[in-house]
């Protein structure tokens, strides 16, 4: 977004050059994302191809992976998809590094659950509860099918409440439609939360109502419970108790990536970028914006930082933009200000809640306001044309329980492109 706002900005000029270093050659809209898991959306309709975002003839869209960052002798090493080593020099640099699931050291969520981060875990998330529907078709041991009806979503902020409505959802109108044998009073979901309350980031009243309406579609919600260890077939809970499970959801937690920490700037306990209100590091060449800085809000009388929610990073990208060129230009940089307009929460089932404008807002009428506008932040045109036929065609035709394994161990090249060395039948045969 910020190199985006910065083509914007410096339009013809030629005496300016970007380059965005990526991971993945497209920028993925993560609000809708639990959205793709339920099949509603198309993945493919949630990103948007970088290079189709760009298109100054001196900006340069870069494929590869962060292996170094040298802000002292402003050099950015990168490895690219042959594997060779790239060095990348700079005059202005953008820390934009993003954050990583946090486990804060719980046993075997690690190993044993998936976040809601990636489109990778979106995918994996879906592929996982069409497995468990399947398997337990065939499941003749009560136990272990109960372990595999059973759904356990850890955080109970935004992120982990729409992820457990939309999982609900999905779990509830494919068992109906194609799975007649698996009974609706076998399906478990838990959505179970270290902090007392629901929708910590809205008034109480409105994590109130969307925990009650959760707990009437069969949710047992418990709050003020952390979760203590994940194993292969449950999870242990609070003071001790088991639930059997299959399938562990976790959204309890961000943390920075460690790139941001081995960078050269000055980070915070939690590995952080410490910014100042215009977006500035310790290093007078290196700002920071997003999950992996704290931006200080110099309007809050209390000081506090500005929320990392994808509200905020789109309006960053812009004044960062702005900063990034006064800064080419000599000129003094600008804090970054905003006052937010007001945090909506989906729940699944056509049901919202969030405040807009100080006003407090539930219902069918929260959702559809929460559709709405991150309908209008999907970037692109082409992708909001897309994303609405995705939400007609789904609302007249439903999802499917189409499970897509896309990994083949025998192929050269596998599911991301990249070459590697084929199995041979030999040594698949056992």
């Amino acid at each position: 977004m910020t190199a985006q706002a910065l083509e914007r900005r410096l339009r013809n000029r030629r005496d300016v050059e970007i380059w965005l270093v990526s991971r993945d050659n497209f920028m993925l809209f993560t609000p809708l994302l639990p959205e793709v898991c339920s099949g509603v959306l198309e993945p493919r309709h949630v990103v948007t191809p970088l290079r189709g975002m760009l298109h100054r003839e001196s900006t340069w869209c870069i494929t590869a992976e962060v292996d170094e960052i040298d802000t002292q002798g402003h050099v950015v090493t990168v490895i690219g998809g042959d594997g060779d080593s790239h060095r990348l020099h700079y005059d202005t640099l953008v820390l934009a590094l993003g954050g990583i699931t946090h486990t804060f050291g719980i046993p075997g969520l690690e190993e044993h659950a998936v976040g809601m981060k990636t489109l990778a875990d979106a995918f994996s998330l879906r592929n996982r509860v069409i497995e468990m529907l399947e398997r337990a078709e065939l499941e003749d041991d009560p136990l272990a099918r109960r372990a595999d009806l059973t759904f356990v979503v850890g955080g109970a902020g935004l992120s982990g409440v729409e992820t457990a409505g939309e999982l609900e959802d999905f779990v509830r109108r494919v068992r109906r439609r194609y799975y007649p044998k698996v009974a609706q009073d076998e399906i478990h979901t838990y959505l179970v939360e270290l902090k007392n309350e629901v929708l910590a980031e809205l008034p109480a009243e409105m994590g109130a109502f969307a925990r009650k309406r959760l707990e009437r579609r069969g949710f047992q919600v418990r709050l003020g419970t952390p979760i203590r260890e994940v194993r292969e077939a449950e999870v242990v809970i609070g003071d001790g108790e088991v639930i059997p499970t299959r399938t562990v959801v976790w959204t309890g937690g961000v943390r920075p990536a460690p790139m941001v920490a081995k960078s050269g700037v000055e980070v915070d306990h939690a590995g952080r970028v410490k910014a100042l209100p215009t977006m500035e590091t310790s290093r007078s060449t290196a700002f920071a914006i997003g999950d992996c800085a704290v931006i200080p809000n110099v309007e809050d009388p209390d000081g506090r930082p500005f929320a990392p929610t994808a509200q905020n990073a789109v309006r960053e990208a812009k004044r960062l933009a702005a900063n990034v060129e006064a800064r080419i230009d000599g000129r003094p940089l600008a804090p970054y200000r905003y006052r937010t307009i007001g945090t909506l929460a989906s729940i699944g089932n056509h049901t919202g809640v969030g405040i807009v404008f100080g006003i407090h807002v539930r219902g069918w009428i929260a959702w559809f306001m929460w559709r709405g506008y991150y309908w209008s932040r999907v970037p692109g045109f082409n992708r909001k044309v897309r994303v609405g036929i995705d939400w007609a065609l789904t609302a007249l035709f439903g999802t499917d329980p189409v499970q897509l394994k896309v990994e083949d161990a025998s192929s050269a090249l596998g599911s991301t492109g990249r070459r590697h060395a084929p199995v041979r039948e030999h040594e698949t045969s056992d």
